[in-house]
């Protein structure tokens, strides 16, 4: 049982991580679909609004949470399979 609950958490933490990468990449999207060449130089702040500007952050906090998360779960399993046996 507490194998299926693990299993579970897992796969719900999977699927916000997903949404949250869908609806940050989607931001990012209408942001190249309505840029506006007279608003500055693309891709630069001056030519995003406060919500693109957000998601433009958050895409590379993300990448960085990611990876600190990738590494901690392979910490604890080499910890836990490779330094106990």
């Amino acid at each position: 049982m507490k194998v299926l609950k693990n299993i579970l958490l897992v796969i719900i933490f999977i699927v916000i991580d997903l949404g949250l990468w869908i609806i940050i990449g989607l931001i990012l999207l209408n942001y190249e679909d309505f840029y506006d060449e007279s608003k500055g130089e693309y891709f630069s702040l001056e030519s995003m609004s406060l919500i693109e500007k957000v998601a433009y952050f958050s895409y590379y906090l993300w990448i960085i949470l990611n990876i600190a998360l990738i590494i901690y779960i392979a910490y604890r399993l080499i910890k836990k399979y490779i330094i106990k046996n």
